[in-house]
């Protein structure tokens, strides 16, 4: 559920309200009771938003509708592979689809603790020969994966010159090239049947960084820029408009996976609950939106903008929002900082 000391809770509240398409329909007739003659400016004004609320209403429908061109998604068909899904949001998804009698398989260097049907396998996803040993396994014991949701990932939370070689070649190995190496593996047959869904966990923090975020920042960016090529060459060189693709882009999300990390200002920089991002990842599988994006909460959909901004405008921006300090409070998922403690930290934003 929407943090209802957010931002994000008071722009649901205006969707349900006054941008919502029927609420002209009662505020016209309201000017009208009160005996505001039609060359009233207030009048005025509100049949102007009425129409503009209308146009706006019906073109974001008709874009809904033109980006699910070939319907919604027949589970019966669907087998659902998750990176790190033994915990934070990867576990939540597993479960969810779980429930709902869906194909599920979950990779990851623990096992899955659950009582539903969910198929559990070991496996660094940093590490391709076990990748290709794992993906031999599944596709004997349950089938050919067609949704992959690429979403384990590590967190170290140190400066530039506190983090070790091996810690930024170990994060750049499990968030980016685990990444690559997951789409290199399984691809192939989503191209051959041109059908399929690649879901990417990526973060705001690979749009705009912050300070003790290098390794994981640049793991995000790089993802985000494997993911867009991914979404070119699925459209102007495979051809395969059926394999779909979606982004997710969000901020810090509850998992644990950054426990400690500070909030200065809370109301416009909320963090998720993972039922939150689960919520809008099913639904981007059942619509099979071709391109789509998940960007949360409100505050990420301007990152982008942000970042090429001049750099006194970044930083003014990093300040208020408390990111140049949020990470002196991290302590991570066990309560250390240190990544071999780690299976740890996993589970991304």
């Amino acid at each position: 559920m929407v943090n209802r000391r957010s931002i994000d809770f008071v722009l649901q509240l205006c969707n349900a309200s006054i941008f919502h398409v029927s609420f002209p329909f009662f505020l016209i007739p309201c000017f009208k009771m009160y005996g505001f003659s039609n060359e009233n400016l207030a009048f005025i004004l509100a049949a102007i938003y009425g129409v503009l609320l209308f146009v706006v209403k019906i073109a974001y429908w008709f874009h809904e509708r033109s980006q699910r061109r070939d319907g919604k998604v027949d589970w019966e068909d669907e087998v659902v592979l998750i990176t790190g899904g033994a915990n934070g949001i990867g576990y939540l998804l597993a479960e969810m689809l779980a429930i709902r009698r869906i194909t599920v398989v979950v990779l990851d260097t623990q096992p899955v603790k659950t009582a539903l049907d969910i198929d559990s396998y070991i496996c660094d996803v940093s590490d391709p020969q076990d990748i290709a040993r794992v993906a031999k396994e599944i596709r004997e014991d349950v089938g050919e994966p067609t949704i992959l949701v690429n979403n384990a990932g590590i967190v170290t939370g140190k400066s530039i010159m506190d983090l070790s070689v091996e810690e930024i070649k170990k994060t750049m190995d499990v968030n980016f090239l685990g990444q690559a190496y997951m789409v290199k593996e399984f691809l192939p047959e989503m191209i051959k049947q041109n059908h399929g869904h690649i879901i990417t966990i990526s973060s705001t923090m690979g749009v705009m960084a912050a300070p003790q975020m290098a390794d994981y920042a640049a793991s995000k960016a790089a993802v985000k820029a494997f993911h867009e090529t991914l979404e070119t060459e699925l459209r102007f060189v495979y051809k395969t408009p059926n394999v779909k693709t979606t982004l997710v882009c969000c901020g810090k999300i509850e998992t644990g996976m950054f426990q400690g990390a500070s909030e200065r200002m809370p109301f416009f920089t909320p963090a998720l609950e993972p039922i939150e991002v689960v919520r809008q990842i099913i639904a981007s599988m059942e619509q099979r939106r071709g391109r789509n994006q998940i960007m949360m909460p409100l505050y990420a959909n301007f990152v982008p903008l942000v970042s090429i901004t001049p750099a006194w405008f970044q930083d003014l921006a990093r300040r208020v929002s408390g990111a140049d300090r949020a990470m002196e409070t991290f302590v991570g998922r066990h309560g250390a900082r240190d990544p071999e403690g780690e299976e740890g930290h996993r589970k991304m934003t």
